[in-house]
């Protein structure tokens, strides 16, 4: 079930071995509105070993890019970041966050490749999508309105959902289909690792389709609008999509409306 993304922008991009995640189920406004002996150790280990590793804090464009059509160069080991007291910051880097996960350009360029290789004459198409991807994480999120204090709230998916989902999920998982992103598409590697796809809306599915569709909305809103304190009503809700091994799903933001 979705986050609320005016609090948190950006979805990060992932690669795993394999990800099984319930597909969105957005619910929108009516009014259309756009182990418990062990914690002394760990205390004492904490307290007592000095940190090996300084946490390193950074922002947008460093693992992916989000805001600009580029990834930071900016290493920590340049000089104007190891002494910047005697090394002045070169122009190019000014205002670029430090980048402190290592040539995350190569990685970035490599997956912009394969897609252009991979769609051929149609190459250009995956460029454009990035541009277009890049543009909406900017604008979308300035047009959502806050409805929580927090943004997003942690508990126990409701015990009649649950039953919903993954009793059709184990009825079906040896039925996924492959999914189709459209030429050009980067908001996955799908020319590398195709995202598959068990969908709730399914009729030719065991116990999939509306009435399946139905039931996991019904028991969800109640849940939803205690959270929002709003009325609530459908919008969309897909099923139960797998990364493949080696998958990455890039940063985005969804369409608004969906």
């Amino acid at each position: 079930l979705n986050k609320e993304h005016s609090t948190k922008p950006n979805h990060s991009n992932y690669q795993s071995k394999q990800l099984t995640t319930m597909a969105p189920s957005r619910l929108c406004r009516r009014t259309a509105m756009p182990r418990a002996a062990t914690i002394p150790l760990l205390l004492l280990l904490i307290t007592t070993i000095p940190p090996l590793v300084t946490p390193a804090e950074y922002g947008v464009d460093v693992s992916f890019p989000i805001q600009h059509e580029r990834i930071s160069t900016n290493y920590a080991w340049l000089p104007h970041n190891v002494d910047p007291a005697n090394n002045p910051t070169p122009e190019e880097y000014k205002d670029m966050p430090i980048q402190h996960l290592g040539n995350r350009k190569a990685f970035y360029d490599d997956f912009l490749q394969g897609c252009v290789e991979f769609y051929g004459r149609s190459g250009k198409a995956c460029q454009q999508t990035e541009r277009d991807r890049i543009a909406m994480s900017l604008r979308q999120p300035a047009s959502m309105v806050n409805y929580t204090d927090m943004g997003f709230k942690k508990l126990r998916a409701p015990e009649a959902v649950w039953k919903l989902i993954s009793e059709f999920w184990n009825t079906n998982k040896n039925s996924q289909k492959e999914e189709r992103w459209g030429t050009g598409n980067t908001y996955t590697n799908n020319w590398v690792s195709p995202t598959k796809m068990v969908s709730v809306e399914d009729s030719s599915l065991r116990g999939g389709g509306y009435r399946l569709k139905s039931a996991i909305w019904q028991a969800a809103k109640d849940t939803l609008e205690e959270w929002t304190g709003e009325e609530l009503k459908e919008c969309s809700l897909y099923g139960i999509r797998v990364y493949p091994e080696g998958s990455i799903l890039s940063t985005h933001v969804d369409r608004l409306p969906l």
